[in-house]
């Protein structure tokens, strides 16, 4: 699993265990729609930290609870850095 997919998975999988509808994350999150959109879909070539960090927020959950994930550590995540 590329980096990329495994950030929309978990996004995802955050968004709906808060109950949060699609556009109400990104109305909360003054991020577009399509934007998510994107993220979710898979369709970005890199996610900006920045995007990333603003919708953490939202969900009201730390960079920390995010990335302590043995994913990071156990080779499931390629970061593909061609």
């Amino acid at each position: 699993m590329n980096l990329n997919q495994f950030i929309s998975e978990k996004l995802e999988k955050l968004r709906k265990e808060k109950g949060l509808g699609v556009y109400t994350l990104c109305n909360k999150a003054a991020i577009s729609y399509e934007t998510y959109r994107s993220i979710r879909k898979n369709r970005n070539k890199d996610i900006y930290l920045r995007t990333l960090l603003i919708l953490l927020q939202t969900l009201n959950i730390s960079p920390k609870e995010f990335f302590d994930d043995p994913a990071f550590t156990d080779g499931t995540i390629d970061l593909d850095f061609k």
